[in-house]
């Protein structure tokens, strides 16, 4: 309610949702995201992913495709049912790169498909496009 001392309410931070079923891309993602100030939220499969999107109402969601239980893609599909979370940006980070994935994920509407390898300078340049643009829609 109050910003006492300047400080900052936690949920005033950027949440970042990451998605993926590989631990070393994950703790690379969230240390990197966590160093530039995000609260970071991590799931290890698709299930576990849209379940976290549920309850924690990301602001980005880092989405991987391949993935056991349920695969990037059912989940992109599942999350965009879920009235909570319609407007949740997402961005697939992904190895797969066919076009029938990638026209998949545009449909549901996705901010950017990268391909891994990807340079994390440049994703966390597209987060924050990302959280720009949805503050000066929300203004």
């Amino acid at each position: 309610m109050f910003d006492f001392l300047g400080l900052k309410k936690k949920t005033d931070k950027v949440k970042i949702l990451i998605v993926d079923d590989e631990p070393n891309i994950v703790q690379t993602l969230q240390d990197r995201l966590e160093m530039n100030d995000f609260d970071v939220v991590t799931a290890c499969n698709g299930e576990e992913g849209l379940k976290q999107a549920i309850q924690e109402t990301p602001d980005v969601v880092l989405l991987d495709v391949i993935m056991p239980v349920m695969d990037g893609l059912e989940m992109l599909e599942a999350l965009r049912k879920e009235p909570a979370c319609e407007n949740v940006s997402v961005v697939m980070l992904t190895a797969r790169s066919q076009t029938q994935d990638i026209a998949r994920a545009n449909a549901c509407g996705i901010e950017d498909y990268i391909v891994k390898p990807f340079d994390l300078s440049e994703l966390l340049e597209k987060i924050e496009s990302i959280v720009e643009n949805r503050k000066a829609l929300a203004k």
